[in-house]
């Protein structure tokens, strides 16, 4: 199968992630068109994916980047059907005191995640990385990763990995990730289906190091799926740079906490359209979330609030839904910034768990991070 054929399969997440994204175990339905695409539960999200790049000097980087509207129309389904996940390798990981996740490898057999040789090795990264957030976040109903890789048919394809929300759901008037939604629920949404899809460009120089730590010239697997599954979990937001609204009509639990200046509380979900587009280019947006608050006051770059990339023009893929790139350049505070992010770690800072935590997951008491508080 092709790699554009596998994109459609993560299609339905939303902010930034690394590769691509692609639908649900139930299909794609509705229109593609600017950029974004139809859950099937109605919800329109962007789209993104990130690239391996290189400067000037020939330095290797990565930069994200919003897929365009016939990118999304070209890629092809292949949904896999709840009844069908129950047939392949799974794997539990839960870390003491931790929430829950299953891991569902969807690979043919002596492919991928399920290669006899290489598989192994790749399924415990995974895993390794699925576990970084199991010991920091904690709840009640499991959350059901599905897992692939794909070989591009371009061999200069310099995508790398993502992941990605499959649906959302309505809770207190916002657009919830099921992941989320089943934990402020307390039961599953989505009937046990999958709530966060995964896929890898298994020809990418990866680093299967467990530590988060990668070579000279090859990239952590760990690290990245870390920073992939954070947008999976919902670290995304819905704003539209062309028209100055939200993609639906109720916010994403991001959305509400971003705001102008870090001066006092002035979300940007209040402006009119206008005002929005600027917000969006102002190099002046920030979290206001309490949690990511206290979370700012207590790291090594501390500010009133976290302060969010909004550089002037509008990076799509990049903007608003990642911490900003110059203030928050190293794993201890930056591991959801949009570039060149690195390696270094297996474990989450905590200015992302702060964002997580405001949007309304329950973390784990006194959970190690990338940097331990102040």
């Amino acid at each position: 199968m092709s790699i554009t054929r596998h994109l459609r399969r993560l299609l339905l997440a939303g902010a930034s992630a690394w590769l691509l994204w692609t639908g649900s175990s139930t299909g794609l339905t509705g229109a593609q068109r600017n950029g974004v695409h139809l859950t099937p539960n109605g919800y329109r999200v962007p789209v993104y994916g990130m690239s391996v790049t290189r400067n000037a000097e020939g330095a290797l980087g990565t930069e994200c980047a919003r897929l365009s509207a016939p990118e999304i129309e070209r890629a092809q389904a292949r949904p896999v059907s709840r009844a069908l996940m129950v047939s392949y390798p799974h794997a539990t990981v839960q870390a003491t005191a931790g929430l829950t996740f299953t891991i569902i490898y969807t690979d043919a057999a002596g492919t991928g995640f399920n290669d006899a040789a290489a598989g192994p090795a790749r399924k415990l990264a995974l895993e390794a990385a699925v576990a970084a957030w199991s010991k920091v976040i904690q709840g009640t109903v499991p959350i059901v990763v599905e897992a692939a890789m794909e070989t591009p048919d371009d061999p200069e394809s310099t995508l790398l990995a993502s992941a990605g929300p499959v649906d959302f759901f309505e809770v207190n008037g916002r657009a919830v990730p099921s992941s989320l939604a089943a934990q402020l629920r307390n039961r599953s949404l989505n009937n046990g289906g999958a709530d966060i899809q995964v896929m890898v460009n298994e020809q990418a120089d990866w680093d299967y190091s467990l530590n988060g730590v990668a070579a000279a010239g090859q990239a952590s697997f760990v690290y990245t799926m870390i920073h992939e599954l954070g947008h999976g979990l919902g670290f995304l937001d819905s704003f539209d740079a062309e028209t100055g609204q939200l993609l639906n009509p109720i916010p994403f639990p991001y959305d509400v906490f971003v705001n102008r200046g870090s001066a006092r509380r002035d979300v940007v979900t209040d402006h009119g359209a206008d005002q929005l587009l600027a917000d969006l280019t102002s190099n002046d947006l920030f979290f206001n979330g309490p949690k990511a608050v206290e979370a700012s006051a207590r790291s090594i770059r501390p500010l009133p609030m976290v302060k969010l990339y909004a550089p002037d023009p509008y990076e799509q893929g990049s903007s608003v839904a990642h911490v900003d790139q110059d203030t928050y350049a190293d794993f201890k505070t930056g591991l959801m910034a949009p570039k060149d992010f690195g390696s270094g770690t297996d474990k989450i800072d905590i200015l992302t768990l702060g964002i997580m935590a405001d949007m309304g997951y329950e973390l784990v008491p006194n959970a190690v991070t990338a940097r331990a508080p102040r």
